[in-house]
């Protein structure tokens, strides 16, 4: 990601220090009201402080693939998640739990902004993200570098805790109301379910692809022992 501007509205020590780091680095600064900055960010939620960047440089499949047969850090394809503060959190939780990437559709899919990067607590920075146009062809390119793919679904015929996920593997997650595409959920290998245990009868999409992507890495971890 190419920085173009600071955006500053607040003069404090602090901010001096991050005006020295920008003209280090050839960044431009400008300065404007906290209203103007609150235009900008959509927001009022913030320090005084704003990166102007260009669009988030997403990742090529090409490069995700590179040695993937055989590895053992899960890929992580989300079928349309919409919601932003769903996506960040996915972000977060498949970059602390050792993802290898995540891979979204470039259509009816939230895309990265300034709030699913503020949300994904800088996961956005390690973990790359792919974007594409036609996410079926993705699953079988995946397959045939050796990964199986398995969709996380509530009709799903296996208990997520009952399914062998030590295998190399990409873990589908599906849309926050719908789930998985019916395009989609052909493509699998197999479901797997979160069985349910309380009066609830379902989690949203972030909740859920955390728990399966915990239990992937438990199983792995304790295959290892």
């Amino acid at each position: 990601m190419v920085i173009r501007e600071m955006i500053l509205a607040r003069t404090d020590q602090r901010v001096q220090e991050l005006m020295d780091w920008a003209k280090q680095k050839g960044i431009a600064l400008r300065h404007e009201t906290r209203e103007f900055l609150s235009t900008q960010v959509g927001h009022d939620h913030h320090q005084g402080v704003a990166l102007r960047a260009n669009e988030y440089p997403y990742a090529s499949l090409e490069s995700i693939l590179e040695g993937a047969a055989g590895e053992r850090e899960p890929v992580i394809i989300l079928d349309c998640i919409q919601d932003p503060q769903n996506f960040g959190a996915l972000l977060r939780s498949a970059c602390f739990l050792g993802a290898k990437a995540v891979v979204i559709p470039s259509d009816r899919s939230a895309r990265v902004t300034a709030a699913v990067i503020k949300v994904a607590a800088g996961a956005t920075s390690y973990i790359p993200i792919v974007q594409a146009t036609n996410l079926t062809r993705v699953l079988e390119t995946l397959k045939e570098s050796g990964l199986w793919i398995v969709g996380l679904d509530v009709a799903g015929n296996q208990s997520l805790y009952e399914a062998d996920l030590s295998l190399p593997l990409g873990l589908v997650v599906g849309n926050e109301q719908k789930g998985l595409r019916p395009l989609v959920r052909k493509h699998c290998d197999f479901l797997v379910q979160i069985p349910v245990l309380g009066p609830i009868q379902s989690l949203n999409a972030a909740a859920a692809g955390a728990i399966a992507l915990a239990e992937v890495q438990r199983q792995r971890l304790t295959k290892r022992k």
